[in-house]
């Protein structure tokens, strides 16, 4: 048998990433499946080229079918991305990634700070910094450590000159102001975030079947969003991408913004975003029981960019 080579690889992984966006469900899972399977082969070529790792732990991090599944894959995931560190111990990646992994996964915060430092230390440059500046900020200020915290929040608006990371940075001094561990943070257009129960959640999930507003639910499971015709399950990264316009409502988002806050600097395919407003519009279009959708709702514009412009109410959940 002829051993593949890294350029052979390379060339699958143009064609997976062509299909990014374009299934759902049980397909999705398989997509999810192939690039599992291409990424480790991969690593079989090289254990010391960080993006290998980072690319399979986050598709790990995809896949949870249930709840069972998706802590196990945590799991691998976590394990991925340790030893890609040892493998590379000099390179920041995933050290970063790790420090996301471990807060957003399991709030285990001394390990928060020590992954994230390490990054820093290693010299993790760009939009990365300013986004692990932020994680340390909030790992800091769980540990009770505030006026550290508040002096990396500062470093990172500071560090932000052009203003593109203002979002991220506002939505993890949000999480820092809330003294519970898992608190649901409501985002309503033009407000600030506000700490709701579970009751609240119920209450505006009635709301939205009544028309009254729609519903984002970033902080189950499962991705959620409400409508007044229909309840639908959006992808992760497809919650991730409409959570990320509808709170910067008004906002010409261009397609290097969206990729930089949804896929973190990963590698993407030139058309993944297009194809991804796409399938959102198609879900949106079920849920409020609208065919103008991409006209009223979510907008492009002749420059290729992406706008939310819903005259309804629109309430984003996330955890805090």
């Amino acid at each position: 048998m002829e051993k593949i080579t890294l350029d052979d690889l390379l060339d699958l992984e143009d064609n997976w990433l062509d299909r990014d966006g374009l299934d759902e469900g049980g397909e999705r899972n398989l997509w999810l499946e192939e690039g599992i399977r291409l990424y480790k082969r991969f690593l079989d070529l090289d254990r010391k080229e960080p993006r290998y790792s980072i690319h399979l732990a986050d598709l790990y991090l995809q896949l949870g079918r249930d709840e069972k599944m998706r802590r196990g894959n945590y799991h691998t995931a976590y394990d991925i991305l340790r030893k890609a560190s040892l493998y590379t111990p000099s390179k920041p990646d995933a050290f970063y990634h790790l420090s996301f992994v471990l807060a957003e996964e399991s709030r285990k915060w001394e390990a928060v700070l020590f992954y994230g430092k390490e990054a820093l230390e290693k010299g993790i440059e760009g939009s990365k910094r300013i986004k692990l500046l932020c994680n340390l900020a909030l790992g800091y200020s769980r540990m009770g450590y505030v006026q550290k915290a508040l002096e990396l929040i500062q470093e990172a608006q500071k560090s932000d000159g052009q203003g593109e990371h203002s979002w991220f940075i506002q939505l993890y001094k949000d999480k820092m102001k809330l003294k519970r561990k898992e608190p649901i943070l409501l985002k309503e257009i033009d407000e600030n975030r506000t700490m709701i129960t579970n009751r609240d959640l119920d209450q505006l999930v009635e709301e939205a079947e009544k028309g009254q507003c729609v519903v984002l639910n970033l902080a189950g499971p499962e991705k959620l969003f409400y409508g007044i015709k229909d309840t639908i399950r959006l992808e992760p990264k497809q919650a991730n991408l409409l959570g990320y316009l509808i709170e910067n409502k008004g906002i010409y988002c261009t397609k290097s913004r969206i990729e930089n806050a949804v896929w973190n600097d990963q590698t993407v395919n030139p058309t993944t975003v297009r194809r991804y407003i796409s399938a959102i519009r198609k879900k949106l279009s079920q849920a409020m029981g609208r065919n103008d959708i991409d006209k009223n709702i979510l907008e492009t514009t002749g420059l290729g960019e992406y706008v939310w412009k819903a005259e309804i109410s629109a309430k984003v959940l996330r955890n805090g």
